[in-house]
């Protein structure tokens, strides 16, 4: 199917459209936005495309998308991105025109080249969003204060290369407000950032719940430059954290600086993922994992150094834990019997990629396990795990279900 490239002629006679799904700009008639403002029973999902073709500010305004309250969600979205400081003033002033009703549920900006967001993104009186995508807002330098969304569940943030630092902005636009931020909040998601930490300052952590009372998944994947995963603050909801390609992260705790976690911190942390963390793989014996009272599922893979054994001594995995995933280990040599053992919970175990183990532990595994999977390994180990025959199958007979491919 080929992208549509411009609109069809005279659309704007059709006053009592309800659905449009897709308005493209193209490079000579950007004026055809303001036939928006000609049907106003819009409603549903809106996508705007084109928006670096916008030549007359008024024409944006025309399209009232203020009054259209019958959309649920709009996308907008600009396709260029080097341009002058005049040009990067003229995005702000379209984006600013562009603000929608109240009523509306989902928001995403893709492209947008100004250095700010105008003041509508992340109002209060938009108490009806739910979900949020900024994406490719490469000039943007600080985040807009979602935290005043009271109804906003999810957040999507990729490649908004001009942010170093996530801090109070991100929750509030007044430094004198005292609501509570994020109140509904669940989902959280940055990727392909080049921010460097978190800055809430004291008295904004130190509110009932923290900063995100509500928040249930984290997700940070190719930050880069970011250096602790987690705000150091209580989040009393948080229940997984997946980290993938983040080279400088030194801790997922920012409070393996100090000598002690707060295990009351993460009360209902249940499970983690690591992918590719080359210092956090380094610094894994200030994990502190043991500490973490509700850990069920821990994920690790994508490590290239030589490791000798796994888990290593000094590296305490939690007796709470029912998985373990041990992935794309390159050159790991063996397993830890002894540690292995004292995974007393340990029901399902995932072994994929490790090129260079040939056996399991002479300690065999726990005998809590009931699922056993074993994937792109050395066809030696495969050979020793054979049902009834293999020199190992006697350390893993007691599973209920193994899958060896």
């Amino acid at each position: 199917t080929k992208a549509l490239k411009e609109m069809p002629p005279q659309i704007c006679k059709m006053k009592s459209l309800e659905r449009l799904s897709d308005f493209v700009l193209g490079e000579n008639d950007s004026w055809r936005i303001k036939e928006l403002g000609e049907l106003p029973l819009l409603g549903g999902r809106l996508r705007i495309s084109g928006l670096h073709h916008i030549v007359d500010v008024k024409d944006v305004l025309e399209a009232n998308l203020k009054d259209k309250k019958f959309l649920s969600q709009l996308i907008l979205r600009w396709d260029e991105g080097n341009i002058t400081s005049t040009q990067q003033e003229q995005d702000r002033e379209v984006l600013e025109a562009l603000q929608p009703h109240t009523n509306l549920k989902r928001l995403t900006i893709q492209g947008y080249r100004g250095t700010i967001f105008p003041d509508w993104v992340g109002h209060e009186s938009f108490c009806n969003m739910v979900q949020v995508v900024l994406f490719d807002c490469r000039n943007v330098c600080r985040l807009p204060p979602l935290g005043q969304l009271s109804s906003l569940r999810g957040v999507l943030i990729e490649c908004l290369d001009s942010v170093v630092r996530i801090g109070n902005e991100f929750c509030v636009s007044s430094s004198t407000t005292t609501n509570r931020p994020f109140t509904s909040l669940a989902y959280l998601e940055f990727r392909g950032m080049t921010w460097e930490e978190w800055s809430f300052s004291s008295d904004r952590l130190g509110q009932e719940g923290g900063v995100f009372p509500s928040l249930t998944e984290l997700h940070i994947r190719f930050c880069c430059n970011l250096i602790v995963g987690l705000p150091d603050c209580h989040l009393p909801s948080l229940k997984s954290i997946s980290i993938e390609y983040c080279d400088k992260m030194v801790g997922v705790f920012v409070c393996q600086s100090r000598q002690e976690m707060d295990t009351n911190a993460f009360p209902s942390l249940q499970s983690i993922q690591i992918w590719r963390c080359k210092k956090l793989w380094k610094n894994r014996r200030k994990w502190g994992l043991e500490r973490l009272p509700s850990l069920m599922t821990f994920s690790l893979g994508g490590i290239e150094e030589e490791v000798d054994s796994f888990p290593e001594e000094g590296l305490l995995l939690p007796t709470t834990l029912t998985l373990l995933s041990i992935t794309h280990f390159k050159k790991l040599q063996s397993l830890n019997g002894r540690a292995f053992q004292h995974l007393t919970s340990l029901q399902d175990l995932l072994i994929g990629g490790c090129e260079e183990l040939e056996c399991l532990p002479q300690e065999g595994l726990p005998l809590s396990l009931s699922s056993l999977g074993i994937y792109d390994c050395p066809e030696v180990l495969k050979q020793r795990c054979q049902r009834g025959t293999g020199e190992d199958w006697p350390k893993i007979q007691h599973i209920s279900k193994i899958e060896i491919r």
